[in-house]
C-alpha cells in the first residue's frame, strides 16, 4: 500500500477526539485546524456533538466519505475493536498515538501483536503505537499534539521518540528551520524508519532525511534501502543506546571490541548514511546539506573578525579531516586590494574586530572564486563596530549562485539573533560555535563522496565450501557446547580451506615429540582444555620451542596452568609449527542481532583489546570494502604500503581470508562469535597463516 494517506490524506478521522482543552484528543483537532489542513476532519466521540466547530460522530461507521486516515487516541485495551472497525469501514491507514503496548511489558507486547494482526487482515498500515503522529507542513496535515507548528521546508525528521520530536520541532521553529515532514514512529509495530525513508526519497519537498533511531527492526532491509536512497537524498542518523546494558562477560576479543554501536556504525558507513553523534550535529548537518551544495573537497578558508574563535575553528576542521591551506600570493594581493594592508592574510584570514559588512562581502567573494578553496567558513563575533544582519546580507550576496558553499558561525546570542535568522532566510548554514560548523562541513563532504561513489549492493559470497561444516557444528550445539576447542575446530577449518599452520593435538608426550620430529622448528606449545579460552592469560602458551624441548614443554606448560587454574580440566597440548615472519592481525566475527555477521579486522596478538586498532564491516561486502577496512587500521596500512623498511604484505591473500570468515559466518548461523588471532600476513605473494582460532556457539539458525 502507498504511504500517501500519511502524507496527503483525503479526510482524517480522530477517534478519541475531546471537547476538553488540555486533553490530547482536543490538541490533535486543534492542530489539524490551525495547521491549515484543507481536507475534511471527523472528530469521533460518542459523548460530544461539536468540537471546535466541527460535527462529531459517535463512531467510525457513521463517518462519511472521504476518509483516508484514522488517528486513534483511546485506552490501549479498546484499540483492537477500534482498529477492526476502521478496517471494516475501509480505512487503510492509522496513526496510533496511545501508549500501553510493547513498551510496558509482555501483556502490552501481546496487545501490540493483536492490533498488528488486525491491521494485516485488512491490508492496513500503522504508524505507532506510542507515538505522537505525523505532520506535513506543506499540506497542513498535523495529527500531533505538539505545541509548535514548523515552517514548511525541505528537511524530513523521523523519530522513534515522540518527546524528542516535539522538542526539536519547537527548536526548529525558533531557529526558522523548515521541515518537509515529521513522523513519530513510536514502537514501530508496522511502519518503520525504513518504510518512510523509501517513501521520502520520492517526496518533492524533501531534500534531506534525518532520523533519531533507538533500534532498527530489519537491518539488512534498512541497509538495502539506504544504499538506494542515500546517493540521491542524504540520510543523517542519530543512533542512541550504543552501550550494552550491564557488563556481559564476552568469550572472544571480537565481542569485547565490537558491540552494538560498532555494528550500527559499520552498517551506516556501508549504506551511505551519515552518522551524527548528537542532536545538535544531526540538525547542523541537515541544514548544511539542505541549504547548499556540499563542498567539492576538504579545503576550507576561514574568514573572521576574531583570532581566538578562528584558532578554535582551525583545530576543529583539522580534527574532522579538513584542511586550511594558506592563500597564495595572488589571493593575498586580491585581499590587500579589497581590505588594505592591516588584515592577517594567512588562513584564518583575520580582518580584525572592526571588520565591516562590505569587507566580509569582498573577502568572501575572493575566497569563493579561488580554485584554492572548496568552502568558506565565515566567523563573526559581535561588537559595537559591526552589524550582524548586514554581515548576513553581505555573505548572501557573496555566495552568488551557490556553486561553492559558504558557512557561517555567528557567536553569541542576544546580539546576533536577527543575523542568524537572516542567514536562515538566505539559506546559509549558521552555527553557534566553530566546532559545530566543522563537523557539519565534514559530514557534508562525506555525503558528497556517497553521491559521487554510491554504495553498491555487495556480491554474495560462495558459501558452499562451508556448508559441510554446519551439520557437525549443529551437533555440537545440540550437545550444549558453548565453544569449540582447537582439536574440534581446527580440522573443520582445514576442511574448509583455511590456511592453518601445521599442528597436532597431543594427548601424550610421545605424540608431541613425534610431531616435532617431522617438521622444522621452532614450535608453539599451547594448553588444550575445554575450560580455558584465553590461554595466554594464564601462561598456557610457550613460543619458539626447539624440537628437542617439545617433550619437556608438554609437561611444563600443564604444570604452569594447574597452578594458575587448578579447576580447569587439562587434556594435553596443541603443538604447532611456528609461522614465518610477518605482521600479526586479527580477523573476527560477531553475530549482531540487527544486521547479522559483523566482521572485524585489526592488529592482532595478545594486545588487540588494549590497542583497539580495529575496523568493522557487516557481511557480505566487496573487495573494496575489505581494503578500506585495512586502510582504517595501523596494521592494515602497514600491509598495504609497508613501513620502516618492511615491504607490503600479501594483501590479496588477506582479503581472501577476510571473505572466507564472512562466508563461514553466513553459512553457519549457529556460530555467535568466530576469531582468527593471530593471523600472520607474510610478504607480498607469500600468503597468510592462521595460527590460532576460536569459535563460540549460540548464534541460532
Amino acid at each position: 500500500m502507498s504511504l500517501t494517506p500519511f502524507f496527503n490524506p483525503n479526510g482524517v478521522a480522530v477517534i478519541g477526539a475531546s471537547a476538553t482543552p488540555g486533553k490530547l484528543g482536543h490538541g490533535v483537532i486543534a492542530n489539524l485546524i490551525r495547521s491549515g489542513y484543507q481536507g475534511p476532519i471527523y472528530p469521533i466521540n460518542p459523548k460530544a456533538d461539536v468540537i471546535l466547530g466541527l460535527k462529531v460522530y459517535p463512531n467510525i461507521r457513521q463517518v462519511p466519505d472521504p476518509v483516508d486516515l484514522a488517528v486513534i487516541i483511546i485506552p490501549a485495551p479498546l484499540m483492537p475493536d477500534a482498529l477492526r472497525a476502521c478496517g471494516q469501514r475501509g480505512i487503510r491507514a492509522a496513526a496510533i498515538l496511545s501508549g500501553g503496548f510493547a513498551e510496558v511489558g509482555e501483556e502490552g507486547a501481546a496487545l501490540q501483536q493483536a492490533i498488528l494482526d488486525i491491521a494485516r487482515a485488512f491490508d492496513m498500515r500503522l504508524v505507532g503505537p506510542n507515538g505522537v503522529g505525523v505532520l506535513n507542513p506543506h499540506s497542513g496535515l498535523n495529527t500531533t499534539f505538539i505545541e509548535q507548528i514548523p515552517d514548511p521546508g525541505d528537511i524530513a525528521f523521523l523519530s522513534q521518540s515522540g518527546a524528542l520530536g516535539g522538542a526539536l520541532i519547537d527548536w526548529a521553529k525558533g531557529q526558522r528551520i523548515g521541515l518537509s515532514y515529521f513522523a513519530s514512529l513510536g514502537n514501530a509495530a508496522d511502519l518503520t524508519e525504513t518504510d518512510f525513508i523509501q517513501a521520502l526519497n520520492v517526496d518533492p519537498h524533501t531534500h534531506v532525511i534525518t532520523t533519531y533511531i533507538e533500534s532498527i527492526h530489519d537491518g539488512p532491509r534498512f541497509m538495502a534501502t539506504a544504499r538506494e536512497v542515500a546517493p540521491h537524498t542524504p540520510i543523517i542518523a542519530l543512533k542512541v543506546g550504543g552501550t550494552e546494558a550491564g557488563a556481559r562477560a564476552v568469550a572472544s576479543h571480537t565481542a569485547s571490541l565490537g558491540g552494538l554501536d560498532e555494528a550500527y556504525s559499520a552498517a551506516f558507513k556501508q549504506s551511505g548514511v551519515v552518522r551524527a553523534r548528537s542532536v545538535q550535529e544531526l540538525f547542523d548537518t541537515a541544514i548544511a546539506l539542505a541549504y547548499q551544495q556540499p563542498p567539492r573537497g576538504p579545503r576550507v578558508a576561514i574568514l573572521t573578525n576574531a583570532g581566538g574563535p578562528a584558532a578554535v575553528a582551525a583545530d576543529a576542521l583539522a580534527r574532522n579531516g579538513l584542511q586550511t591551506p594558506e592563500p597564495d600570493e595572488a589571493i593575498r594581493q586580491a585581499l590587500r586590494d579589497a581590505l588594505g594592508d592591516y588584515p592577517q592574510l594567512f588562513n584564518p584570514i583575520d580582518m580584525l574586530g572592526a571588520a565591516s559588512s562590505p569587507e566580509y562581502e569582498a573577502a568572501a567573494r575572493i575566497l569563493l572564486a579561488s580554485d584554492a578553496y572548496d568552502a568558506v567558513l565565515a566567523i563573526l563575533v559581535p561588537n559595537t563596530a559591526n552589524d550582524p544582519v548586514g554581515v548576513a546580507d553581505a555573505l548572501a550576496r557573496a555566495a552568488g549562485d551557490g556553486s561553492k558553499p559558504i558557512y557561517a558561525c555567528f557567536m553569541g546570542d542576544v546580539s546576533i539573533r536577527e543575523g542568524r535568522q537572516r542567514l536562515h532566510q538566505h539559506r546559509i548554514p549558521v552555527y553557534d560555535f566553530p566546532e559545530n560548523g566543522a563537523r557539519a562541513i565534514a559530514n557534508a563532504l562525506r555525503w558528497r563522496w556517497v553521491r559521487e561513489s554510491p554504495p553498491a549492493a555487495p556480491p554474495q559470497p560462495d558459501t558452499s565450501p562451508f556448508q559441510p561444516l554446519r551439520p557437525e557444528i549443529q551437533r555440537l550445539a545440540r550437545e550444549g557446547r558453548d565453544y569449540l576447542a582447537e582439536a574440534e575446530l581446527y580440522p573443520l577449518l582445514e576442511e574448509a580451506g583455511f590456511p592453518l599452520a601445521p599442528w597436532v593435538a597431543a594427548y601424550t608426550k610421545r605424540t608431541a615429540e613425534a610431531f616435532a620430529s617431522n617438521y622444522p622448528g621452532p614450535f608453539a606449545v599451547k594448553i588444550l582444555s575445554p575450560d580455558i579460552l584465553h590461554k595466554s592469560d594464564i601462561g598456557g602458551v610457550v613460543l619458539n620451542v626447539p624440537a628437542a624441548e617439545v617433550g619437556k614443554a608438554y609437561w611444563d606448560i600443564q604444570a604452569q596452568v594447574r597452578r594458575r587454574a587448578p579447576k580447569a580440566g587439562l587434556q594435553g597440548v596443541i603443538v604447532q609449527q611456528m609461522a614465518g615472519p610477518g605482521v600479526e592481525v586479527i580477523i573476527g566475527m560477531r553475530r549482531d542481532p540487527t544486521f547479522g555477521p559483523m566482521i572485524l579486522f585489526g592488529g592482532g596478538g595478545v594486545y588487540v583489546v588494549a590497542l583497539r586498532d580495529v575496523a568493522f564491516r557487516i557481511a557480505p561486502f566487496s573487495d573494496e570494502e575489505a581494503r578500506q577496512m585495512l586502510g582504517e587500521t595501523v596494521a592494515g596500512r602497514m600491509l598495504l604500503y609497508g613501513a620502516r623498511g618492511r615491504r607490503p604484505g600479501d594483501v590479496e591473500a588477506l582479503v581472501q581470508l577476510i571473505h572466507q570468515v564472512a562466508a563461514l559466518a553466513l553459512a553457519v548461523p549457529e556460530l555467535a562469535e568466530f576469531e582468527l588471532n593471530p593471523v600472520i600476513v607474510h610478504g607480498r605473494g607469500q600468503g597468510v597463516t592462521v595460527v590460532d582460532a576460536r569459535a563460540v556457539m549460540g548464534g541460532g539458525g
